[in-house]
């Protein structure tokens, strides 16, 4: 079964929504010096973590992430993938603690050749929007311009090597990179909520993992016939996934979107790392260390279980890579269920299995239950409970941003689908600052039909409501009519509201 998938605007999973708004600039941004190799100086006290450490490695290993990222993204775009093409599309590479910002690409001749890397201060960019953004495509000096903030990167440095950091970090550009620059455009098909749902289904999770097997057995066959053969095994349970459950089904989209763009941040940086090999070779050390990078969800055990959150990434991509290696159609793998793709190439072939994987699976999956058990539980009693009252934030476009700890977990408010979420974001509105601090919340989407093309979205379109529950004698009000709450989770400061729904509903101006 093939699947047109197409990318509209991406949730960063792990982690982060991209939000893509049309920020034109006014006058063009000019350069205060040209050259990468440059000393910078570093502002160290705004990063998480280890700041000094951070803005140090961050700092040391920006000038070669430059570099590297101009041959991957521009230079070498159409070997990434054949119908790649960045030339007419700039990159920003900001890196606002150590006050420094790069343009790839520079379209603008009157400010620098287009091969030549323009370094900026941050304190020239006027569009300040762009220094609290992780990663965006917008307009930056007149032209379409992918914007990648170092600074968001700071959580895959804390704690590695030089090496361990640049490949992290190279990744995450590069991953990032093929969402805005290649998977843009079009309408998206199976691609419901990536929360979850109480109670998880085991069995998908179970089938799932013997995927992942299977196409890791594939990659590993030395014959046509073997890699054939363990393909069809993994098809067999691939079959059995989408048919158990219609959010398998809505969900399929995702192993191609993240799929491909964790095959492709591997194969980027195999290139940079083996620049001379052949295709061949390039896509079985792809595949390898896509295998290497397995992050197992029953550590400390059996470790044969992957991480549920990898699950589009890793299967997806290991799908990918054994396309390739059948010399299947690049369009075709650039758009279709990756899975779905290999069933209608080759079929299934009924497979029993491994039981170490359906033992480990069951155990794993059993407490993982109780845990999401009660991450429902501690919402569900708090909107029950007289003593809490609910406040309605609105989310903006360009507020879209945020970090997620825990889960996320689809939740019915008042009869609205709403996800549970644990998030760090800043709110920025006309008349007030929000700040939640890893504080669990609930998500409700906004409507938002009729916008076809989200990087021409007004920044301050309203994309959703996040709502929290705070304990009543936490909130004051001020004779003004303005709320106030100051906790360790949540900030909010004489913010306009209006008491509606039963609900305090914070007022865009």
């Amino acid at each position: 079964m093939l699947k047109t998938v197409r990318l509209v605007f991406m949730l960063l999973i792990i982690t982060i929504l991209t939000a893509c708004n049309n920020n034109n600039q006014e006058t063009t941004e000019k350069p205060e010096n040209k050259k990468v190799e440059e000393s910078q100086k570093s502002n160290e006290d705004s990063m998480e973590g280890n700041p000094i450490e951070n803005s140090k490695i961050i700092r040391e290993i920006t000038p070669q992430l430059v570099k590297d990222i101009k041959k991957i993204l521009i230079d070498d775009a159409s070997k990434l993938w054949p119908s790649f093409n960045n030339e007419d599309k700039q990159i920003l590479l900001l890196n606002p603690s150590n006050k420094m910002a790069y343009l790839i690409n520079n379209q603008k001749t009157d400010i620098g050749p287009k091969d030549e890397v323009i370094e900026y201060s941050t304190d020239s960019i006027k569009d300040t929007q762009l220094l609290v953004m992780p990663f965006q495509l917008t307009t930056f000096n007149d032209h379409p311009t992918y914007v990648f903030n170092l600074e968001f990167a700071s959580d895959l440095i804390s704690g590695k090597d030089e090496k361990a950091a640049y490949e992290n970090v190279f990744k995450f550009i590069v991953h990032e990179g093929i969402h805005i620059l290649l998977q843009s455009g079009g309408s998206v098909e199976g691609l419901g909520t990536r929360a979850e749902t109480y109670p998880e289904d085991i069995d998908s999770r179970y089938y799932r993992n013997e995927m992942y097997q299977y196409l890791k057995d594939a990659i590993n066959s030395k014959t046509k016939d073997e890699k054939i053969e363990q393909i069809q095994k993994a098809v067999y349970f691939y079959e059995l996934y989408l048919n158990s459950n219609k959010k398998n089904k809505d969900q399929d989209g995702y192993d191609n979107i993240e799929g491909m763009a964790t095959y492709l941040e591997s194969k980027a940086y195999q290139m940079i790392k083996h620049p001379d090999t052949s295709a061949k070779e390039l896509n079985e050390l792809t595949a390898q260390n896509i295998i290497d990078n397995f992050i197992g969800a029953d550590q400390g055990k059996e470790e044969v279980l992957l991480m549920k959150g990898r699950e589009f990434y890793d299967i997806g991509a290991l799908a990918i890579a054994s396309a390739v290696d059948m010399q299947l159609n690049e369009k075709t793998i650039l758009t279709a269920s990756p899975l779905g793709l290999l069933d209608s190439e080759f079929g299934s072939k009924k497979a029993e299995g491994h039981e170490n994987i359906k033992k480990a699976n069951n155990d794993y999956y059993n407490d993982y239950n109780i845990k999401l058990k009660s991450y429902v539980d501690d919402i569900a009693s708090k909107q029950k409970d007289d003593q809490y009252a609910a406040v309605r934030i609105p989310v903006t476009i360009q507020n879209s941003s945020a970090s997620f700890e825990d889960m996320i977990v689809e939740y019915q408010y008042k009869g609205n689908p709403a996800e549970i979420q644990t998030t760090t974001r800043e709110i920025i509105l006309p008349d007030t600052r929000i700040k939640l601090n890893k504080m669990k919340s609930l998500y409700l989407e906004a409507p938002m039909e009729g916008l076809e093309d989200p990087t021409k979205m007004n920044p301050n379109t309203i994309m959703g409501y996040t709502i929290v529950f705070v304990p009543k004698k936490d909130i004051e009000f001020s004779q003004d009519k303005l709320l106030t709450i100051q906790r360790d989770d949540l900030l909010i400061f004489d913010a306009k509201y209006e008491e509606k729904d039963g609900e305090y509903q914070i007022l865009m101006n």
